[in-house]
């Protein structure tokens, strides 16, 4: 993917001067700098054929433009949804520009809205339209264009000051139960279940297990909290909450699965309970939506389904998500906001959603198409839509890098019988507010740790 840098004024250009209002009216404030032209992509043009024929009449062309930050292969299917729709719509032109970074989406679009320009809209990290309302350059979403039915893990990081500034698209980064199908033909629906299963599938000293569980990453650990009736963050207020009962239980289902019932082998990391479920040595794991792909391409035959439901409880764990949407520049107006959000109702509709379900490792951000023909009818997407339903959605970065170094400095102590889990808990949550103040550094690092590299 091309990066965009930011864009420099010819310091020769004289007549530029005398011409900035004209420039910044027809959204053309940067030019390129001789050292940014390898890197940065020109704004492509998406005019229907009937607009081309047409070019030179009467006839009044709409032009918008967006800004993207996606992958590849969710370009291809962005540039050919525009392509669809301009065909659809006469009269219509859409310019596109692609970027490298979420940060230099952000940054360039702030900068060209403060400046009374900038692209109509945007298709961005939903984290991001937190700064970006902040900022003021980005326009409410009108009641009319406010989806009822998003998945709630994605509506309650997309609200500001209760009020909608994006509307999310795609969901991504989830976590799954994996399952293979040649051992095991139908997903357990409780822990109680798998540790069952693992009672008489395990052979340690043959390296075989019926569950290997990733405890070297907090965001595996976090889920299960959800399952036991409380969350890790409050997204009204920013407040973190760890020292919560359900962390306690959350704790002492760790003790049960590695030091009591000994039936999930510990010093796994990532790679390795992977590999391991390649190979069939480990018949479940708890991976990524993204692994789906890997494991197709690899010939496996597996399922996915919900993460059971936690151990001595009635809820199934809640996983993180994330997600992208559409935000609206504060400067659209009139027939540009009308247009902007005839495009936005086209591609949140039924058709390009299941398009990009197919062809792209997200899954649809409207809780109605749970029930849509081609979800139920796919096991994996049916089950990655039930798992969607019922996450949580990821906290600013700041508030979870804290939570997942306070989780993963302390996870040790607990499961060494070092602190007991009702200690333990306010040890975390003293140190998360000592992370977030500064006061400590983290001994993990302050790396992010989700692992799909495609989002």
């Amino acid at each position: 993917m091309l990066k965009i840098k930011r864009l420099l004024f010819k310091p020769s250009a004289f007549v530029a001067v005398l011409c900035l209002p004209l420039i910044l009216a027809s959204c053309t404030f940067f030019k390129d700098s001789e050292n940014s032209q390898k890197e940065a992509a020109p704004t492509e043009s998406i005019t229907s054929m009937q607009e081309e024929q047409a070019a030179g009449g009467d006839q009044a062309v709409e032009e918008i433009t967006i800004w993207d930050k996606l992958e590849p292969r969710e370009q291809i299917e962005l540039m050919e949804d525009i392509e669809q729709f301009v065909e659809l719509n006469k009269g219509i032109k859409i310019n596109t520009r692609h970027f490298r970074s979420e940060e230099e989406l952000t940054d360039q679009f702030r900068a060209a809205s403060l400046a009374g320009a900038g692209p109509e809209f945007i298709l961005a990290n939903l984290e991001s339209s937190q700064a970006l309302a902040r900022a003021s350059v980005l326009r409410p979403i009108m009641d009319d264009m406010v989806y009822p039915d998003i998945i709630s893990g994605l509506a309650e990081i997309s609200v500001f000051e209760d009020k909608n500034y994006v509307i999310p698209f795609r969901a991504f980064d989830f976590l799954l139960l994996f399952y293979n199908r040649d051992f095991i033909k139908e997903a357990p629906e409780s822990f109680e279940e798998l540790t069952e299963y693992c009672r008489q599938a395990n052979k340690p000293k043959e390296g075989i297990y019926g569950f290997i569980f990733n405890l070297a990453e907090a965001d595996w650990i976090i889920p299960f909290t959800g399952g036991y009736q409380d969350w890790i963050y409050d997204y009204s207020t920013g407040a973190v909450s760890l020292d919560s009962q359900a962390m306690v239980k959350t704790l002492e289902f760790l003790l049960m699965l590695y030091n009591q019932e000994k039936i999930v082998p510990s010093g796994y990391e990532y790679e390795e309970i992977s590999t391991a479920f390649k190979e069939g040595r480990a018949h479940m794991i708890i991976n990524g939506n993204w692994a789906i792909d890997e494991y197709s391409k690899e010939g496996l035959d597996f399922g996915v389904a919900k993460i059971p439901v936690v151990w001595g409880g009635f809820r199934n764990p809640t996983p993180l998500i994330d997600g992208i949407g559409f935000m609206i520049n504060a400067n659209t107006f009139g027939k540009s906001l009308e247009t902007t959000n005839k495009v936005i109702s086209y591609l949140m509709s039924e058709k390009v959603q299941q398009k990009w379900t197919e062809k792209t490792q997200t899954m649809p951000s409207l809780k109605s198409l749970e029930s849509a023909s081609f979800i139920v009818s796919d096991q994996l997407y049916s089950a990655q839509a039930q798992q969607t339903a019922i996450c949580r959605g990821k906290p600013p970065k700041e508030a979870l890098m804290a939570i997942r170094e306070a989780l993963m400095m302390n996870i040790k102590n607990v499961l060494n019988s070092s602190i007991s889990p009702e200690d333990a808990v306010k040890k975390i949550q003293e140190d998360v507010i000592k992370l977030r103040s500064g006061s400590i550094t983290g001994e993990t690092g302050s790396a992010d740790t989700s692992l799909n590299s495609e989002s």
